[in-house]
């Protein structure tokens, strides 16, 4: 039944979001020479290699080699090892996730858990997927109109994404990819956790957390610009 209505209300999005006209966004332009991945940080930690900052500026689209190259960047930052620890600590406290029981050696697995868990979930959303499908895995900032309008943007841009074209496609990279990878987390979790339930409820988190990211993305500062 919730797997049901999850399906139903992500259709009704896609439909919804596809059928309404009206949003500013950045262009993709094929003519345009290939463009080194942006070297920014956002919150002055977190890699910002997919966010498209100005919505009036065409770019040019990602190569397969950028897609797995930024999946590969995201996997190796040294934020990949706080965000690690940083979920396994939400896990422990909050008594979420896998059932791993309490002391240090539930944290370290809990710590090795979130980071297979995460870097699997950046090689499906922004290489092999997006590669599959043709699907460009960048966030494209709306940028500019009310809070609300641009609140629904970050919240479409989770099932409404671009085809490397530039034409508007559903966002199998996002939706597939958080489903992947949460079932592929099922294999190395303990068997207590595996039920359709406790699997929902994690792709369900990921794409909440995916939509908090788009909001920082939407609202926050461009983020220092590293050198390349």
């Amino acid at each position: 039944m919730k797997l049901k209505l999850l399906s139903v209300a992500m259709t009704l999005i896609v439909v919804g979001s596809m059928a309404k006209a009206g949003f500013a966004q950045a262009k993709i332009d094929t003519s345009l020479p290939e463009e080194p991945l942006p070297h920014r940080r956002v919150l002055f930690l977190f890699p910002g290699y997919e966010t498209v900052q100005d919505p009036n500026q065409a770019v040019a689209p990602l190569r397969t080699s950028q897609k797995f190259g930024m999946a590969f960047h995201k996997t190796v930052d040294p934020s990949f090892v706080v965000e690690s620890v940083m979920f396994a600590g939400f896990d422990q406290v909050a008594s979420y996730g896998p059932e791993y029981g309490s002391g240090s050696a539930a944290f370290a697995q809990r710590v090795g858990y979130n980071a297979a868990n995460i870097s699997s979930t950046f090689l499906f959303t922004d290489a092999v997927l997006p590669t599959l499908f043709h699907q460009d895995p960048r966030y494209f900032r709306k940028g500019k109109g009310s809070i609300k309008s641009r609140l629904w943007w970050t919240v479409r841009s989770e099932v409404v994404a671009y085809s490397d074209e530039g034409t508007e496609m559903p966002n199998y990279s996002s939706v597939l990819g958080f489903g992947m990878s949460t079932a592929l987390s099922n294999a190395y979790s303990p068997p207590s956790s595996i039920t359709l339930s406790k699997t929902m409820q994690r792709f369900a988190v990921k794409e909440g957390v995916s939509v908090a990211l788009n909001v920082l993305r939407e609202f926050g500062a461009s983020g220092k610009r590293e050198r390349p």
